[in-house]
């Protein structure tokens, strides 16, 4: 946003708070005039970020088919649209929520994530966040940050609750 060289940062581990971080991020961007777009891979549901999101003109773009959705047969929609956003160069901030577990489930390849890497913009900022993040991205980005539960409460039963896990 004001010139500087952007970073890719990964917010990745098993505790909870990887997307909220990302939302955080862009709430912050957003509030300081940046152009924010949030690509959700694996996520079908609209959620209580989506409708702030809205409201401070963050670009919410979901998963048709959401979690659990079968490996598309050609390249992911979504990692297209990153691409074009990109090509574009249409954004302070782009968040690619819940892209690990794509790569994981076969949806988006490790060679396409990395090649977006390289299509970067030099201003633009760039988050990854889910699960089990490749070596290969963990090498590549400038940012990395593992969540670790220590304690949760799904643990005794206690379902995700509106307003704070969605």
């Amino acid at each position: 946003m004001d010139g500087e060289e952007g970073r890719v940062q990964i917010y990745t581990g098993c505790g909870k708070g990887k997307s909220t971080a990302a939302f955080g991020l862009a709430m912050r961007c957003a509030g300081n005039g940046g152009r924010v777009f949030v690509i959700q891979f694996q996520k079908a549901r609209e959620c209580g970020e989506h409708r702030s999101a809205e409201k401070l003109g963050v670009s919410v773009t979901r998963c048709a088919g959401g979690r659990g959705s079968s490996p598309c047969a050609r390249r992911c929609p979504l990692l297209s649209a990153a691409f074009d956003i990109f090509e574009r160069q249409s954004a302070d901030l782009l968040i690619l929520d819940e892209i690990m577990a794509a790569i994981r489930h076969g949806c988006v390849s490790l060679s396409d994530a990395l090649a977006l890497l390289s299509a970067r913009p030099r201003g633009a900022e760039l988050v990854m966040t889910g699960r089990g993040a490749p070596e290969a991205l963990i090498e590549r980005a400038d940012l990395v940050t593992e969540m670790k539960k220590i304690k949760h409460y799904y643990d005794e039963g206690i379902p995700a609750r509106r307003g704070v896990e969605f």
